[in-house]
């Protein structure tokens, strides 16, 4: 590290850290990106994309770092009797991808350093403070202990984030455990679908997954809420031998991951702003959060870049510019609610009324009053699911 004091400094590098130091870097700023782990993308992912995602983040699908393509997804109810099928090419969204999510986070990297931005992998922050008009960052890196200073400080340091800790109130905050098995030889319905697995039985208050990464091998995963992860997806493993009888396990990763949407405020006055999972910035239903962890660190970076450069920049101003993913965020946490009061007869129900396109709507928050009204004609889910759908 060539110098001690920069216009941003950015705590983090996942895809939200790494979008806002490209960001804040094209503004001109001197940017400093700081990641407590010596490699990038540690944390457990199931590592499916849209097109969408992709063009966010203003990069080009490439082999460099995506290693299959998604046509489809699979969500079947409990009793595996029904399927609901979602093909993209139905419903009009371009196809899919599995990554390679170091090598992609590797390509963000790549990119925020083209622009200027400089990386310091291994440098975990311990301490953080405001002192004469800057934000002075207590550092440690390699067993050597230095202090780095700012003029603007973004928040991409995940779920156990020390700068929401400083400068944020989380009330509401909630994450549930996921465990993730990278499997090989396995026997794959289609290498191009992704399945998706609810249930109480399965994975309570929450599900289990399927994520082809070539023709024999996936990424398959479990998230559950109020118990350990890892048994339910032993057990899930156990129940399909058909798909799994001559898998081996080959990569066993685990974390928590936030359900609780969005925090109250993701801007501090003094000039802090707060983006990814640190600010709960996942969609609850599915738990993906690449895709809004892009997008808002696209935006708090350019944000915090213009900050720090020009002075006189209305912090706000980023999430004014999120509210459209924010929005999104709160619909499928309402989704999540009602969904989870379901037990597995009525899912296997609901099964049965929902179209693909119903399912990405609840899932993603999308159009989730149009599926408010469908369910308005059940009466066995009017009152429960209908009506809080329409008012939410």
């Amino acid at each position: 590290m060539s110098q001690e004091t920069f216009d941003v400094a950015v705590v983090g590098a996942g895809p939200a850290g790494l979008m806002a130091a490209r960001k804040a870097a094209q503004t001109g700023a001197e940017v400093l990106l700081l990641e407590k782990e010596r490699s990038l993308g540690a944390k457990v992912c199931g590592e499916a994309v849209s097109g969408s995602t992709l063009a966010d983040a203003e990069i080009d699908p490439s082999p460099r770092f995506i290693c299959n393509r998604v046509k489809g997804i699979m969500v079947y109810a409990p009793n595996e009797e029904k399927k609901v099928e979602i093909y993209s090419e139905e419903l009009g969204f371009s196809e899919g991808f599995l990554l390679e999510k170091k090598l992609f986070l590797q390509e963000l990297a790549c990119q925020a350093v083209q622009q200027g931005a400089e990386i310091l992998v291994g440098a975990t922050v311990l301490d953080v403070e405001k002192n004469q008009g800057l934000f002075r960052l207590k550092v440690k890196r390699l067993g050597e202990t230095g202090e780095i200073k700012c003029k603007m400080l973004v928040g991409c340091d995940g779920v156990t984030s020390l700068v929401a800790k400083k400068f944020f109130s989380r009330e509401g905050y909630e994450v549930i455990p996921c465990v993730q098995y990278k499997m090989v030889n396995c026997r794959l319905d289609d290498p191009h679908v992704l399945e998706t697995y609810v249930g109480h039985e399965v994975a309570p208050l929450g599900y289990a997954w399927i994520f082809p990464k070539s023709e024999s091998s996936a990424n398959v995963g479990i998230g559950v809420r109020g118990a350990p992860a890892k048994p339910y997806l032993d057990k899930f493993i156990a129940a399909h031998p058909a798909k799994f009888e001559k898998a081996r396990v080959v990569e066993i990763q685990a974390a928590p991951v936030p359900v609780g949407g969005q925090i109250g405020r993701v801007v501090h006055g003094e000039g802090v702003l707060l983006c990814g999972d640190a600010a709960g910035q996942v969609i609850p239903l599915t738990g993906g959060g690449i895709h809004t962890s892009i997008v808002a660190g696209k935006i708090a970076g350019e944000v915090a870049g213009r900050a720090a450069v020009q002075g006189d920049v209305d912090l706000e101003e980023y999430p004014r510019r999120y509210a459209y993913w924010s929005r999104r965020i709160a619909n499928s946490l309402l989704s999540l609610k009602l969904i989870e009061k379901l037990g597995d007869s009525e899912l296997n129900q609901l099964a049965e009324i929902l179209t693909g396109e119903d399912i990405v709507n609840l899932a993603s928050g999308f159009n989730i009053e149009k599926v408010g009204k469908k369910l308005q004609s059940h009466p066995e889910f009017a009152a429960r699911l209908g009506e809080a759908l329409l008012s939410g």
